[in-house]
């Protein structure tokens, strides 16, 4: 409270001091205009008492707000803060584990150009006079849900917040900002995790948190989505944290783009191959989805607060749609520059976004974007390069806009952090390395990094730039960089990567799509399987168990038999105890039985971490299937009577392989009593989970403390699975509740929300409430610019029989009005309104070109269903023009494998496909560096 009062005197002066004639506000100045007695303003402003009289607060902070041109807060709001501030402290231990762990106290923490809030424009009016680091603020809506988040960390409970917005659309800002609350309550610290890597930082001391700290992960994806399985480890730490009461309260804070947020949260198509089911687990129910934008009273806020800070002055009359947050961060002038650069500097930035929306790191080396950049240059151009094109290039890029970074700048190394270890020239499969010396590093300006992706989506880079990624790129994006090449048909130049990738990085994953690639290629060629063998060293468990999985399907059985006879088994590293889990199984599948009996004797289910349920079911597994049942019992034995009861999910997998005693032993432990119920797909999955197992005792605790009553809205499939099993349980009475509640939600929600609710309910027989919504009439108020939330409505329109709300939905021409920028939406929309036969809608639909216009950038490499509904509903509408324009988009925008599907593409394209279109010569083993 003292905190925010002190930030509004604060900005108030500065605006003073910067608005002609200078002036400075005084302690009685403020006491006359808010009508509170001089020494009770003094009092506050010393720290020699806190506000406990709320009108008076109410008054003051008008004031000061006024004077620091921003809109006044609420009665509610400050009445939050005098909460927060009256909250009973924590006892002298929490308040000791306070000061211990990462970060550092809160109140030292004041630069937020350190937390990567990006740095304003420079004010261009020679009277603009000393202004703060940033300019004045003003809340928008996602600023009210994240202080709620906020508040329930203030108030004990851990708590995770991700903020889902485009580039510079003010989503560290929101952060910044929402740390008032914590500020004004004392005793918090916040730690930010980036040295010597964003994960490697935050797995290395995630263990070691403590309560009331601010967990700071700014650009989350770097923390999540990484190769190999670090970014599973720091999610699940981040779970188990979040989880445990012993270190409560903690605030994690975190900020995605929407493309980052698909790619962490899209289910998997098959569990196996599922890369982020830690990260999808942490992050559900966690996004807050920002406002691009202003309102019209949040732009006159804006305009009123400007008078005192000409940098927002200068965003207020000339920022185009709203997009004030986005001039401050310097975007008009980024995009001057990158539209006006000369030949060799866009072809620097070109090459700079085409590696970042491939797969690279945010650091780009020198020598890649030197041996890359050429290949974006005509022949005129780069005879008219001079001798020194590359540093004239670099400085162009590198002058700042206005104040804030240029398009491609260097990343200046902090003093003490760690110097990168050289890279050997030959590395062992499985032996990774922390980083690698390449020289300077480079960063792509954020918004240009978005705005290639969005831009540049269907461009294939040429040739050059594929073979500089192959010398250049950082040897951990390799399989990414290689997996985009051959997305695209440039088979060639992914093997390429792929092999460097194991050359040069020990790359397990690379191992896998060599091999596979070069089968397919050439399916009797048995070099790439004998090279990959000799470079497999047997203290990997992971490395030699894919392996000894993928060479008897690549007919390798003797490289098989080769990598076996250096016995895995003894050599394996048991600290990874779900590799070894892995490798029994591969094992075993090879007849190694000797090799089984050797690693069984290590016994990996006495040393097992018990962190990751998900982990240590498989485990299990692995030890049912080559019948070690004594360890079976043993590790079964260990995680009944310590796994995490609040891991919803785990637990119930748990149940599910657990032999009978353990499971005895879990249900004693009363997970049903732990069980959070604001997770409606987890404690549905629990509850049916209790019901296979005949646990009725455990039951009727989980449904007494009234689930129905508690769970979360925003999760549609959640609510549903959950009404479903309520139902089936025989719970009428919490049916009924959660169907009032998840109505009157999905009055107010998207339609999508509608369309689940309407479906859930007619399941379970709620008629009643399917009645309420249909009442509600979604047909004639649904959004149609949303393909997606009108198929679906029409779907479950015909399912329910609603055949006047589907006359009413069909008259509003959505055909027409819809967007078609969403594959799945467009597809999905096609499809029902050809099999509902709305043949005029159809027509309408393909008149306006959406093969042509769908994007495809936005699908996961795995995620190929909607691509096939579209292909095969333009097939079956006759629509052929458009069906040819569709699949000849898809190599650019990285589905060659859908491509090679159809017609005879996968014929002519055996060897892949130039970056030009046409087939690619012939190629083998040897003609790979």
């Amino acid at each position: 409270m003292l905190a925010e009062l002190a930030r509004l005197w604060d900005q108030a002066a500065h605006r003073a001091a910067a608005t002609p004639p200078p002036r400075r506000h005084t302690q009685k100045e403020l006491a006359e205009a808010c009508g509170v007695p001089h020494t009770t303003v003094g009092s506050w402003a010393t720290g020699h008492s806190v506000p406990r009289d709320l009108d008076q607060l109410v008054r003051i902070g008008a004031v000061l707000a006024g004077w620091a041109g921003e809109r006044p807060a609420t009665a509610a709001q400050w009445e939050l803060l005098v909460r927060s501030d009256r909250r009973p402290r924590r006892d002298t231990g929490r308040q000791a584990a306070s000061t211990d762990g990462p970060g550092r106290p809160l109140e030292q923490v004041s630069d937020p150009l350190a937390l990567e809030v990006h740095r304003p424009i420079e004010a261009t009016r020679p009277d603009a006079g000393t202004l703060s680091v940033l300019p004045p603020y003003v809340r928008r809506a996602h600023d009210q849900r994240l202080a709620e988040v906020v508040d329930r960390a203030a108030g004990g409970c851990s708590a995770m917040a991700v903020l889902v917005g485009g580039s510079s659309t003010g989503k560290t800002r929101a952060c910044w900002e929402a740390l008032t609350i914590l500020r004004a309550q004392g005793g918090w610290r916040l730690w930010h995790p980036f040295d010597p890597t964003r994960p490697e930082a935050a797995l290395a001391e995630l263990a070691t948190v403590g309560p009331r700290t601010v967990v700071w992960l700014n650009e989350t994806q770097f923390y999540f989505d990484t190769a190999g399985d670090t970014g599973e480890r720091v999610a699940a730490a981040l779970r188990t944290l979040l989880t445990d009461p012993g270190r409560a309260p903690v605030l994690v804070l975190g900020t995605l783009w929407p493309q980052h947020w698909d790619t962490l949260t899209r289910q998997a198509p098959n569990p196996q191959t599922d890369s982020h089911a830690q990260a999808r687990a942490v992050l559900a129910g966690t996004d807050i989805a920002m406002n691009a934008g202003f309102t019209d009273e949040q732009m006159r806020e804006l305009r009123q607060a400007a008078a005192g800070d000409a940098r927002l002055a200068e965003a207020v009359t000339h920022a185009a749609d709203g997009e004030i947050t986005q001039y401050l961060a310097g975007v008009p002038e980024l995009l001057a520059r990158y539209h006006n650069a000369p030949p060799p500097a866009k072809a620097l930035i070109h090459a700079a976004m085409d590696a970042r929306r491939l797969g690279h790191r945010l650091a780009l080396p020198h020598a890649l974007l030197a041996a890359a950049a050429p290949a974006y240059l005509s022949d005129a151009e780069w005879d008219a390069a001079g001798q020194d094109w590359l540093e004239q290039a670099l400085a162009y890029t590198a002058k700042p806009c206005k104040g804030v970074r240029g398009p491609l700048t260097a990343i200046r190394p902090r003093p003490g952090t760690r110097s990168p270890k050289a890279d050997p020239a030959a590395r062992p499969v499985g032996a990774r390395h922390t980083d690698t010396e390449q020289g300077p590093v480079y960063q792509l300006a954020d918004y240009l990094d978005q705005h290639g992706r969005r831009h540049r989506h269907e461009h294939v880079p040429p040739a050059g730039f594929w073979a500089a990624l192959a010398i250049g790129a950082h040897p951990g994006d390799l399989v990414a960089l290689g997996n985009a090449a051959c997305g695209r048909g440039l088979l060639r130049d992914a093997a390429q990567l792929y092999k460097n990738a194991v050359t040069r990085y020990g790359d397990i994953f690379a191992v896998s799509e060599l091999i596979t690639l070069l089968h397919r290629v050439h399916p009797s060629d048995r070099r790439p399987a004998q090279w990959v063998t000799m470079r497999t060293t047997p203290d990997n468990p992971r490395a030699v168990a894919l392996l000894l999985s993928i060479l008897p399907r690549v007919g390798a059985e003797e490289q098989a038999d080769v990598l076996l006879a250096r016995d895995p088994a003894r050599h394996a590293a048991m600290n990874d105890h779900f590799g070894a889990g892995l490798l029994l199984q591969a094992l075993w599948d090879s007849g190694a039985k000797d090799q089984v009996s050797l690693l069984l004797a290590r016994d990996p289910a006495r040393h097992a971490p018990l962190h990751d349920l998900i982990r240590v079911m498989l485990l299990l597994n692995s030890l049912r299937h080559v019948g070690a049942e004594e360890q079976v019992s043993v590790l079964a034995d260990r995680a009944a009577h310590h796994a995490a009861l609040e891991d919803l999910n785990g637990v119930a997998l748990l149940l599910h392989v657990l032999p009978e005693e353990q499971v005895g032993v879990l249900l004693a432990r009363n997970p049903a009593h732990r069980a959070p119920l604001d997770q409606p797909g987890g404690v549905e999955f629990l509850l049916s989970t209790l019901r296979k197992l005949g646990a009725e005792e455990q039951i009727s605790v989980l449904l007494a403390r009234d689930p129905a009553r508690h769970a979360a809205l925003d999760d549609p499939i959640g609510v549903t699975s959950l009404l479903n099993t309520l139902r089936d349980l025989g719970a009428e009475e919490q049916v009924s509740v959660l169907a009032i509640r998840a109505t009157r939600h999905a009055i107010q929600a998207a339609p999508h929300s509608v369309t689940w609710m309407l479906n859930a309910l007619r399941d379970v027989g709620a008629e009643e409430q399917v009645s309420v919504l249909l009442a509600r009439d979604p047909a004639r108020h649904i959004a149609l610019d949303h393909p997606d939330g009108v198929a679906q409505l029409l779907d479950t329109l015909r399912g329910v029989g609603a055949e006047e709300q589907i006359s009413v939905l069909l008259a509003r021409d959505p055909a027409r009005h819809t967007a078609l920028d969403d594959l799945n939406g467009v597809a999905r929309l096609l499809k029902v309104l050809w099999d509902a036969g709305a043949k005029e809608q159809v027509s309408v639909l393909l008149s306006r070109d959406p093969a042509r216009r769908v994007a495809l950038h936005d699908v996961g490499p795995y995620d190929t269903g909607a691509l096939d509904t579209l292909l095969d509903t333009l097939d079956e509408a006759g629509a052929l023009t458009q069906l040819s324009m569709l699949l000849a988009r898809l190599p650019a925008a990285g589905r060659f494998g859908v491509f090679l599907g159809r017609q005879d593409n996968g014929v002519r394209f055996r060897f892949g496909r130039a970056p030009d279109g046409h087939p690619a010569q012939p190629w083998s083993w040897d003609d790979l560096a």
